[in-house]
């Protein structure tokens, strides 16, 4: 790096502090906040009895529309019931589940101990349920969430985004609780790195992290999948603390993957860390291929034409750093490309450079098109952007490298922090938009439409026919 470069880092970093020190932080769901809705009664003191006292409420899809997973977590072993009913006034139904021990042992000394899970199932399509959780006697406060459609016909919002702290993601929290207070999006996607770090001081800034996300993670279904800050303890926060569809919970470290569906997309979410922890690489790629060539029978991709892929890692980036995404032989890119171009996956949602960047379609380094009018190939897109914790609270992830011919649209700029919101319109067109944290303004905007959705092919007439 110049001495150009340098200085310019040097001024970016000393004023990124000063609009991060500026900033009023997210409310976090320990206080009381009557227009945000979060509610959380104050954890016991240390030297006193544990409590069954419920915090860090969230959601999640389940297997089908009909289904939806709530979790919490208890200083105390207790019950896990969930009270519940399409009525604001009444909770007519009642579900209970499974609770666990989270210890010490698994990395989680100093965190609430014990972690519930209960399965709703049996409910409505698109219908708005009140819920309440209960351990033992002690109740939250209401919460809503919405069902989604038991059908492809309609045009989902999602909000997507990486690499979210507990401090530095708080502007773009806010836009988050704004969402969830709103009704303006139906899931939410994090892909990977959350809390910076789950596990630090014994587990109590996850604790944090999850009460922080408590608002927008109790109201809409929150979605994710690994990142590297999540590797130590064998992802063992991780997969503790969140659920997801098809698996086993805890999540078995053998198998951090799954896939959705949302309206016309079949969603596919993948561990990138499986290549940088000598991880089961091989069978991770094995069910990423039946599940692709289970989405691509013609049954299936004329139902839902979109396939959309989520992992932390990104294949390419401009970053001015050393990461895998910066090597022309990256781990990612050798593992996976060449699998999801021959399986026709429109689009790549990435984070871990803490920075936006959007790519033309690209296979193999070359550029098919400069525009998203029937690509030929998948659309990367890199979002992680959302506010790590580096830096005393700040990112600092500078884009320096010069631009390569795949990147078109980069932004790396002190305060920018933002989420990624991905509108499904219809079988056809989806929008992507890049949304800045400190006041909700729309930093990009595209449009991709594909009109002969399946598996691309280096020879145009295979696709086009």
């Amino acid at each position: 790096m110049d001495r150009k470069h340098i200085l310019s880092l040097l001024f970016v970093l000393v004023f990124h502090a000063h609009v991060v020190y500026k900033i009023v932080g997210a409310p976090a769901a320990d206080t009381v906040d009557h227009n945000e809705g979060q509610i959380r009664q104050p954890r016991e003191p240390s030297n006193k009895k544990a409590t069954a006292i419920p915090e860090q409420i969230h959601i999640a899809l389940g297997d089908a529309v009909t289904e939806m997973v709530v979790m919490w977590s208890t200083q105390a072993r207790s019950s896990s019931v969930v009270k519940y009913g399409p009525l604001l006034d009444s909770l007519n139904l009642v579900a209970s589940g499974d609770c666990v021990e989270f210890s010490w042992l698994e990395g989680n000394a100093e965190g609430l101990q014990f972690i519930h899970r209960v399965k709703l199932r049996n409910l409505l399509p698109a219908t708005n349920y009140s819920y309440k959780v209960e351990s033992d006697s002690q109740e939250s406060s209401m919460f809503t969430f919405a069902t989604l459609p038991d059908t492809t016909d309609w045009s989902p919002t999602l909000l997507v985004f990486g690499d979210m702290g507990h401090v530095g993601g708080a502007p773009s929290l806010r836009l988050l609780n704004e969402a969830a207070t709103k009704r303006t999006a139906d899931v939410v996607i994090h892909v990977g790195d959350f809390a910076y770090d789950f596990h630090d001081e014994g587990g109590k800034v996850g604790d944090a992290f999850m009460n922080r996300i408590q608002h927008v993670a109790s109201t809409i279904p929150y979605m994710t999948c690994p990142g590297n800050h999540e590797i130590p303890n064998s992802f063992s926060h991780y997969r503790y603390r969140f659920s997801m569809p098809s698996l086993p919970w805890p999540m078995p470290l053998e198998k951090m993957w799954f896939s959705f569906n949302v309206a016309r997309a079949h969603f596919v979410s993948y561990s990138t860390e499986v290549y940088f922890t000598n991880g089961p690489v091989d069978e991770q790629y094995e069910w990423l291929l039946k599940d692709l060539e289970e989405a691509n029978k013609p049954e299936n991709r004329q139902l839902r034409p979109w396939i959309i892929a989520m992992g932390h890692r990104p294949m390419y980036c401009s970053n001015g750093n050393n990461d895998d995404c910066t090597n022309k032989g990256s781990k990612v890119r050798e593992s996976l490309e060449e699998l999801f171009f021959s399986q026709g996956v429109d689009i790549i949602i990435q984070g871990h450079e803490h920075s936006y960047e959007r790519l033309w379609p690209v296979y193999m380094e070359q550029v098919y098109a400069e525009n998203y009018t029937n690509p030929r190939a998948p659309v990367h897109i890199i979002g992680g952007a959302a506010g790590c914790n580096d830096w005393y609270g700040s990112c600092a992830d500078p884009i320096l490298f010069p631009r390569g011919p795949w990147s078109a649209f980069r932004s790396w700029l002190p305060g920018l922090y933002g989420i990624g919101k991905l509108i499904l319109h219809n079988a056809t067109h989806v929008q992507w938009q890049q949304l800045i944290a400190l006041n909700g303004q729309i930093m990009d905007d595209v449009w991709i439409e594909q009109n002969h959705h399946g598996k691309f092919s280096t020879t145009p007439s295979d696709q086009d026919s």
